[in-house]
């Protein structure tokens, strides 16, 4: 997620206990030196076996699927894991820059547009056997020529690997322009002249853009790191993880000979963490699917989402602050903020710091060989900050209240850092005149971060609001606070982008069905809900987000057999867009026959 994370509205389950049978793989697929090595490599993972799940409440037919499906994916769990370490390794950050000067370049119409579906180049565009590339991706890494880049060359990259592996794997891998990346299974066969969208289409829609490592990690964030059940490594969680589900379900589809009046079609974005021009750079070259189920949330079955507002907000930049930065994305609470005192003694420092509130003496330290005040948080996803904290609001409260920047000569610093900390302890937004709160829950503001703009200090910063709110009011309430704060504070507004609240309804077919299909695969009883994660179903006609997370329902992980996170780990620690981001992949290849089972289930409910 993307934004994956806390649920706001899930009901408690009846879980039957369930243990665990033994995959045993016999590595099919990709051998490439660039994949061996696992670092901590224990053996395969494990997929909760059959026999040991309670299935009564499926029918005969889809408990033989499930046996069938446990064997396959016991064959292939080393495949998935090593397909896994190759896209971890590739930093996929997206710049949506490159969008807006390859459309300059071609008169408007976006980088390397596709034609519609039946023209030749598109065609020619997609893979027609395992062992070619897609056209637009001859080139090597880091070469930019021949293939589109419209959401930067970290992001080709990474479309370039994948499409390897998607040719590895059998299937005809589709660029859709660079925006996005997708291939298809239809009556047991995937071919690159298969029909894109429509209404006999139902899409598994995830992403392989990631957002920037950011600080406080304990492993390397893109060498995948195996620790038991557990793998470590940016992307595992959110959503390089789930999207490689959805190819291993495609390929379940065709090798099972799983009957389905429907295409299916796994579809990669490159955009989803930034500003989701992927998806829209999709939609305008490519039909929607009749029904699409993006995996980048949490399970069950979501049906809203909060709306989202990305605020640019300015600082003045006097002294001190003149080369500050910290931070690396909006939607992400900074774990580490450190900025330079020069001018101040040691002593003085050290001893403010010793006198400060136990807030502070646990969270900052001075270092006096370079002369750097260091703010140490908890990192985490902006739109769930329950159990994060923010280390630019550590470090600006205290220079605030410490009396270190006291005096005329430091007026200015003063102000700045008054103006930072009343913008970043606003985690409801109360003190920025935009708290508001629904059904959906309650508002969110994150200052994720802070970059040097000439004279003065960017703010980047993220909103989550309620379903039922309105983004151009919110928006005019918080120009109105910023313009009554003190004047010596120097606040700005800048810019200002509103992507509106989603909302289905819980009781439409496909809420009910993918309901009923979590429910009966786990002997549960858990209820759709709604969350201030955003996904790519807000962009999509008809869509329901529906896990691959099992990160906030241990209770179903554990019954299952595999815990949602390793044992001492906090709640925000390790979760999508975290330091140490980790997922138990025996969780994964169970989401792959959850998806299997719904998407039959689905099959015969659409049209």
């Amino acid at each position: 997620m993307s934004d994956a994370g806390v649920v706001e509205a899930v009901a408690e389950d009846t879980l039957a206990a369930a243990a665990v049978g033994d995959c045993l793989s016999d590595g099919v697929g990709r051998d490439d030196d660039g994949v061996a090595g696992i670092a901590g490599a224990s053996g395969p993972a494990e997929v909760s076996g059959p026999d040991a799940m309670d299935t009564s409440r499926l029918t005969d037919a889809e408990r033989a699927l499930m046996v069938r499906a446990d064997r396959w994916l016991a064959a292939h769990a080393d495949e998935f894991e090593r397909t896994l370490a190759r896209w971890v390794a590739v930093p996929s950050i997206c710049d949506d820059g490159y969008a807006e000067e390859e459309a300059a370049n071609d008169g408007g119409d976006g980088a390397g547009r596709v034609p519609g579906h039946g023209d030749a180049e598109h065609d020619a565009g997609c893979a027609t056997n395992g062992a070619s590339r897609n056209a637009d991706m001859t080139a090597k890494s880091g070469a930019n020529a021949g293939r589109p880049t419209p959401l930067g060359p970290a992001v080709a990259d990474m479309f370039d690997v994948a499409s390897e592996d998607i040719c590895a794997m059998g299937l005809a891998p589709c660029n859709h322009g660079g925006y996005a990346l997708s291939a298809a299974v239809e009556v047991g066969e995937s071919r690159p002249d298969l029909e894109v969208g429509g209404a006999n289409e139902i899409a598994l829609v995830g992403h392989l853009d990631v957002v920037p490592a950011g600080d406080g990690w304990t492993r390397p964030p893109f060498t995948l790191t195996r620790e038991g059940e557990f793998v470590f490594g940016r992307g595992v969680h959110d959503c390089k993880g789930p999207s490689l589900v959805n190819l291993f379900v495609l390929c379940m589809l065709r090798d099972l000979d799983v009957p389905m009046r429907h295409r299916v079609r796994a579809l990669m974005g490159g955009g989803e963490e930034t500003r989701m021009n992927d998806l829209r750079g999709y939609l305008k070259r490519e039909k929607a699917a009749g029904f699409s189920l993006v995996t980048d949330g949490p399970f069950p079955v979501n049906y809203g989402q909060k709306g989202i507002l990305q605020i640019v907000m300015s600082v003045p930049a006097p002294g001190i602050w003149r080369h500050f930065a910290a931070g690396s994305a909006a939607n992400a609470v900074p774990g580490e903020a450190a900025i330079e005192l020069s001018g101040i003694a040691d002593a003085a420092v050290e001893a403010t710091i010793a006198g400060a509130s136990e807030r502070y003496r646990k969270t900052i330290r001075w270092d006096a060989a370079t002369h750097t005040l260091h703010a140490q948080g908890i990192a985490g996803h902006a739109a769930f900050q329950d159990g994060t904290v923010s280390a630019i609001m550590l470090l600006t409260g205290f220079l605030s209240e410490s009396g270190l920047l006291a005096g005329p000569d430091h007026a200015a610093e003063l102000a700045t850092a008054r103006a930072l900390f009343a913008i970043a302890q606003s985690k409801d937004g109360k003190g920025l005149g935009i708290a508001c709160e629904d059904e959906s829950g309650p508002l969110s503001f994150n200052l994720g971060r802070i970059t040097e703009a000439g004279e003065r200090l960017q703010l980047q910063c993220d909103s989550r609001y309620p379903v039922s709110g309105n983004g151009p009011d919110i928006e005019r309430r918080l120009r109105a606070a910023v313009a009554a704060m003190p004047a010596d504070r120097d606040v700005r507004v800048e810019q200002v982008h509103d992507e509106p609240a989603y909302r289905i309804d819980p009781d439409g077919v496909e809420c009910r069905t993918l309901t009923r299909a979590f429910n009966d695969f786990f002997d549960a009883d858990k209820q759709p809900f709604t969350m201030g994660g955003g996904t790519h179903s807000r962009l999509l006609p008809r869509s329901v987000t529906f896990g691959a997370d099992f990160w906030y329902m241990d209770d179903i992980a554990r019954k299952a057999g595999h815990p949602a996170k390793p044992e001492g780990m906090g709640e925000d620690e390790g979760g999508a867009h975290s330091a140490d981001e980790c997922v138990n992949i025996a969780n994964l290849l169970t989401a792959a026959k959850l998806y299997l089972l719904a998407l039959t289930r689905l099959d015969g409910m659409l049209e």
